[in-house]
């Protein structure tokens, strides 16, 4: 019964791990699906329904000049902003509505296996809090295995979305620019990107500290010496203050409506940054439990 908790933690792991990948996975088919729409939706479509539709009203006005200006300025303007047909415009705008269907059933299908995801940890959470004196499994200890696998979740899942679209009066709305980004994506990009010293700082602040913590505080429960479990539960306090974790969400936050007072500009938050919100808030528990649990020296 002694080590009874670990076997615990490692079902849990092992069966939180197949509804995990399946809610990263339909998330970023959602991310993918999306990505298709907005695609699509740009100005090059839109402007070949608009420019059809103005060369079908200067035709219908000047039944002789019409078509004879559209044969010389048509075929240099679709040149220039690579105009597709309104044909085949029509045909690629067409499909956003089914883009948009599937999207929102990858979404529904994510939201189901991370409900089921939840509803494994609560159990996994609840049977150790009720066990935990013939066990001796600790709460705490199950409390910080959940909140690293939903930090696992927060870095690789997508996490927000920011669409640009503006709506002017000569053309319909259309996607003119837009980010689909996970933390594990914004991380890769930096490093791509050669800004190696923003890279690393996310990386150190933003995922190895949040792992560390998560590490030593399993350390401490299973340590036996009150006087290391006293300090190392006063460093976790100390480099809490240094994780960027809780400023990232933050962060997010306030990108989010800032970006949607802007009528322009649209903001959506994604499964990613729920789960990071979550681990956020767990680790803070985590941390102030363990603070209380070692100063009483239980």
């Amino acid at each position: 019964m002694k080590y009874l908790h670990f076997w615990m933690a490692l079902v849990y792991l092992l069966a939180v791990g197949f509804p995990a990948y399946l809610a990263i996975r339909h998330s970023n088919c959602e991310a993918q699906f999306l990505k298709k729409s907005y695609d699509t939706n740009n100005f090059a479509n839109n402007g070949a329904i608009k420019e059809a539709e103005f060369w079908k009203s200067i035709s219908a006005q000047h039944h002789f000049l019409g078509p004879i200006i559209k044969h010389f300025f048509s075929p240099t303007l679709n040149k220039l902003f690579k105009i597709p047909t309104p044909e085949v415009a029509q045909t690629e705008l067409d499909q956003i509505p089914v883009f948009l269907q599937q999207a929102k059933a990858e979404s529904a299908t994510a939201l189901v296996w991370s409900l089921a995801l939840l509803g494994i940890s609560l159990v996994y959470f609840g049977l150790t809090f009720v066990t935990r004196y013939k066990t001796q499994a600790d709460p705490l200890f199950a409390l910080t295995i959940i909140s690293a696998a939903f930090l696992v979740m927060g870095i690789l899942a997508p996490a927000m979305v920011i669409i640009v679209s503006p709506n002017t009066p000569i053309f319909p709305r259309f996607i003119l620019h837009y980010q689909i980004r996970s933390i594990f994506g914004v991380i890769s990009e930096l490093y791509l990107s050669s800004y190696w010293f923003v890279a690393v700082c996310l990386t150190v602040f933003s995922v190895l500290i949040p792992f560390t913590k998560a590490g030593l505080t399993l350390f401490v429960l299973e340590s036996r010496s009150s006087s290391r479990k006293l300090k190392i539960a006063n460093f976790l306090h100390d480099i809490s203050k240094w994780s960027m974790a809780d400023v990232f969400v933050a962060a997010i936050l306030l990108s989010n409506f800032a970006v949607r007072a802007n009528k322009s500009t649209q903001a959506d938050l994604f499964l990613g940054f729920y789960y990071f919100l979550g681990y956020c808030l767990l680790s803070m528990a985590a941390t102030t439990w363990l603070q209380y649990k070692v100063r009483r020296g239980r």
